[in-house]
């Protein structure tokens, strides 16, 4: 029986999973011992079955055994997964262990890393060339030699500068004859092996069972595969070598892999123990084995170092004998033992385990015996404060390793993200709030927020909220001024030393229909799977992007800063950087844009807007979109150390700012905007402003609507500048090449903002985290079921994310799909979809399909495509009458042909129903209120279905009934 499927007949396995005390700590009495798994490999052998003291089929060719492989965000280490054998029987993948139990791995590991573990150990044999190839960035290794024969080499690092065009070349020349001779052993696999161990030897006479042709490409091929070999160094191994393959990264200095073809064409076998980090293998050539396999030349070389490396700075030793190991990736240490125990202090890491000869016996606080044989790895938990090993007989050799803690970007984000909670939990949120909406939304937008005061801004509810409707649009600039005019008039004496926070929300959110219309016509309503802590709702776009400014809010006050931060739209935003590590001095600023790090391209530079931040700190310009050469030419007339960062769009503005702003703008009618053009002119003299109206037609579009807009940008700073007596200074804060910025803009994006949930990868853990759902445990069939669930246990979902939903009857297998506050009947979805806030009996949505409030006996909804239900007429309170909108997410739904116009099968045009739905004759949430009222006989029938008491269906509908 497999081993998911016989988790169910032990009672450990599911106390494991639920986290009970006992039976965590039965698993941390002792170093856990997973079983490895035996991965073949076209170069392997059987000496790792041997080595292990395994018996397997003569026909496997075992080139791997993964140790500890629990990394599901890999693909090849998900597949070959470790599985830990518990003690009544049972047993349960690692990965759901070290999620069921984060104490094995450690607080700070889980903060970089999430539950799972990103070494990958690995046991190799190596009978053949192992193909040329390289990792990404970050990912060295090392090879600790168990057994070679005499003679052996493996290939590693430069012997010549790189050339990368000569290698394409030789790749493409090299694949072209590969093809040829693969079609003509396509139907005889013997002759394609016999053909692969020629190539992958020193080569010969041309094989007797190939024609001329073929013995010439032969040829031709082996040329190819001696020249690419040629560059590279043959590094002699034997018993106890160990070979360090650790180069700085072209890019950034991280220690990293270099191009390396374990093996050698002699066929003399290695068997080593490989230390590394899961992760992808790019292959630049695999020698024209056939039959042949994927190749990632073009990022290996963007990977790869050109320089000629020394083949002796490879090597560690060539004995055996202890040998530490520090790269900043991960430490191994090789420590010979006796029989007299060797103690270790606990390093809050779990440490990995390996008997490279003879058997061990750990020890730790518990004084429980685990004993590891020859070959064979164990875990010991990071919690051991102290633990000892030694030989259980005369003589034995562990190698140790760990995965060093390192700022990684899920670590960055997630210490964001805490901190803007405590921000919350601490009040030291926003004590003023601003928010700026359409006519006819700011009673709805302003009792939402105030709704949420104690979950957004400040626990002790201390907020005060305040809304400005704009009647007609008027854009950033002329917006936000109405907008502080308005709150003025309202309050009288707001606080002069804080910073506020506004928000600007105006638009139609044409390019969310069907969904702005189903949401009243108020895009910022949008739900985003985020919470401000475990226990709080969901939260709309809107609210989560206030909710993430508190941190910006905080941290400018601290700071000295005394103004408004506003936040254009509906996005949350979170800094990579530690904000309160960056020791800001903002007392003397007039206002603070935010920037992003990240790495110059074509695409980025003609589609963002950039601030180029001197080395200071402040804003040397702020520069529109251009060619990436024009954009490199103005960086490089900037000042020494000025770097270019996106522009995120909200800035920070000083009382005195917005003084100056009115004074000189004060006057004016129609639309402005501050991120159209406002500080470029602040930021650019009378010259450069004349090339820029040369160079930018958009330029030129707002001149001919405001003539004097330069001039007025100039009164602005004089004002300033006079104000304070100092030139005006504009601050920059870099939030980091890892900032996290959630987009529910498109269709697409608002899928992908739930869709995520579902996904392995760091952005997955974090998009969990965002979620508070990262400590639920999988179940056995790897899917997250939180809260009112029910689903049923055939493994008909898998590696799902079920929150509060029934989900009756699944007609067939899904993986990856996210479905939250929706009852669904004899279901089928394909991989990838997303269902939200529906009741439907009969959905057959298909791959990566958006299911959004629908509500029908049965629903058809296409691959790509969104769906929703909507009134017939949203002000008849005497019958509820509904329509099914739907729309293909590939296609933009507010470009006009589109917007205007019906595209079926939908009843009418995006546009007329985003009219009707924004009347307001009739109170959204009575709408609201009936709508869930019709979902009662579906989720009676479903509720039946699975057997549930018909008390639950009230209680969820009244779990679900609006609330301001």
């Amino acid at each position: 029986m497999p081993h998911a499927l016989r988790a169910l007949d032990s009672a450990l396995a599911i106390a494991i999973r639920r986290r009970e005390p006992e039976a965590v700590a039965t698993l941390l009495r002792s170093a856990l011992q997973p079983t490895a798994s035996l991965v073949p490999r076209p170069w392997g052998g059987d000496a790792i079955a041997a080595h292990k003291q395994l018996e397997i089929d003569r026909d496997d060719t075992i080139g791997e055994s993964f140790e500890l492989a629990a990394a599901p965000s890999d693909g090849e280490a998900a597949a070959f997964g470790s599985f830990v054998e518990l003690p009544d029987g049972g047993s349960l993948p690692l990965s759901t262990v070290l999620h069921a139990c984060p104490e094995i791995l450690g607080a700070a590991h889980v903060e970089a890393y999430g539950h799972e573990l990103p070494l990958l150990p690995k046991l190799l044999d190596v009978h053949t060339l192992l193909s040329l190839q390289a990792h990404p960035a970050g990912r060295p290794e090392l090879y600790v030699v168990i057994d070679a024969e005499p003679g052996a080499t493996i290939h590693l690092g430069l012997s010549r500068p790189l050339d990368a065009e000569l290698l394409v070349r030789r790749v493409a020349e090299g694949t072209a004859l590969q093809e040829r001779l693969a079609a003509g052993c396509a139907e005889d696999p013997t002759r394609a092996r016999r053909w692969s161990q020629w190539l992958l030897s020193d080569g010969g006479p041309p094989l007797p069972d190939a024609t001329s042709e073929q013995a010439e490409d032969l040829r031709a091929l082996a040329a190819i595969n001696a020249e690419l070999r040629a560059g590279m160094h043959a590094i002699p191994v034997a018993p106890g070598t160990v070979i360090h393959n650790a180069v700085p990264h072209p890019s950034d200095g991280l220690a990293s892999s270099t191009l390396h073809a374990l093996g050698n064409s002699a066929g003399r076998r290695v068997l080593a123990l490989e230390l590394r980090l899961a992760g992808e293998t790019l292959r630049v050539w695999d020698h024209g084995r056939l039959p042949a396999r994927a190749l990632a030349l073009r990022e290996a070389l963007a990977n790869l170092p050109t320089a000629v490396d020394d083949p002796s700075s490879f090597v560690v030793t060539a004995s055996d004998g202890p040998v530490a190991i520090d790269n900043g990736v991960f430490t191994a240490e090789r420590v010979p033992l006796t029989s007299d125990p060797v103690v270790r202090s606990g390093t809050e890491l779990a440490v990995f385990v390996h008997a490279l000869r003879g058997r061990i016996t750990l020890r730790g606080p518990a004084d429980v015996a685990t004993v590891i044989e020859p070959g064979h790895s164990a875990l010991v938990p990071a919690t051991w404060p102290q633990w000892s090993a030694q030989a259980s007989e005369h003589e034995a050799v562990m190698m140790l390793a760990s995965a060093c803690i390192r700022p990684t970007r899920l670590a960055r984000r997630s210490r964001a993200l805490a901190q803007l909670r405590h921000v919350v939990a601490d009040s030291h949120g926003p004590r003023e709030v601003l928010l700026v909406a359409n006519g006819g939304d700011g009673p709805l937008v302003a009792a939402r927020t105030a709704a949420r005061t104690q979950l957004l801004f400040r626990a002790d509810g201390r907020t005060r909220i305040t809304a400005h409707e704009e009647r007609s649009r008027r854009g950033q600039l002329l917006g936000l001024l109405d907008a502080i005019a308005h709150l003025r008039a309202q309050v009288p004496a707001p606080d002069p030393g804080g910073v506020a926070l506004g928000i600007m929300l105006p638009g139609q959110g044409t390019r969310l229909s069907p969904l702005t219309q189903r949401l009243h016509g108020i895009k910022p309503f949008a739900r985003m799977p985020i919470r401000s802590h475990v226990d709080a709702p969901w939260l709309d776009a809107g609210a989560a992007s206030l909710w993430s400014w508190g941190l910006v809010t905080q941290a400018l006050a601290r700071a000295g800063f005394a103004g408004v931060a506003w936040k254009w739209g509906d996005e949350p935003q979170l800094p990579s950087e530690s904000l309160e590590q960056l020791a800001l001095e903002l007392r003397s600023v007039d206002a603070v844009r935010f920037g992003m790090r990240v790495q110059l391209d074509e695409d980025l530079a003609r589609n963002k807007e950039w601030l180029l931040r001197d080395g200071e700190g402040r804003l040397a310009a702020q520069v529109r979109r251009r060619p990436l050469a024009a954009l490199r030419e103005r960086l490089a007339q900037a000042p020494v150390g000025t770097r270019a960062l996106v522009n995120m769009g909200s800035p920070a503005l000083s009382h005195a700012f917005i003084d100056a702003l009115a004074a000189a703008f004060g006057d004016r009618d129609g639309w402005l905007d501050v991120d159209g053009y406002l500080f470029e002119a602040l930021t650019h003299d009378e010259a450069a402003w004349a090339a820029e109206i040369a160079r930018d037609a958009g330029l030129r579009a707002l001149l001919e609507q405001c003539p004097d807009f330069y001039a007025r940008v100039a009164r602005v700073r004089a004002q300033l500048e006079q104000h304070r007596g100092a030139p005006l200074a504009i601050a920059v804060i870099d939030f980091g090449a890892d900032t996290y910025w959630g987009d529910m803009g498109q269709l697409s994006r608002a899928r992908d903002a739930h869709a995520v949930l579902a996904r392995a990868d760091d952005d997955g853990e974090f998009a969990r985290r965002l979620a508070c759902i990262d400590d639920v445990v999988p179940d056995r069939f790897g899917n997250r079921v939180v809260g009112d669930s029910w689903i049923p246990g055939d493994g008909s979902l898998r590696d799902s994310v079920i929150i509060d939903s029934w989900i009756a009857r699944p007609r067939s297998t899904t993986r990856r799909a996210v479905v939250i506050d929706s009852e669904l009947g004899e279901t089928q979805l394909g991989d990838g979809a997303v269902v939200l806030d529906t009741s439907v009996w009969a959905l057959d949505a298909d791959a990566d399909a958006f299911v959004f409030a629908a509500l029908a006996p049965a629903l058809q909804v296409a691959a790509h495509h969104v769906h929703t239900t909507m009134p017939v007429d949203p002000r008849d309170a005497s019958a509820l009458t509904l329509e099914q909108w739907c729309f293909d997410m590939r296609e933009d739904p507010g470009s006009p042909e589109h917007y205007r116009s019906r595209v079926p099968p939908n009843p009418a045009s995006f546009a007329e129903k985003f009219a009707q739905m924004r009347q307001r004759e009739r109170d959204p949430e009575a709408i609201e209120r009936a709508l869930l009222g019709a979902r009662r006989p579906w989720l009676q029938r479903i509720a039946a279905a699975i057997g549930l008491d018909p008390a639950q269906v009230d209680a969820r509908l009244q779990g679900r009934a609006p609330r301001s």
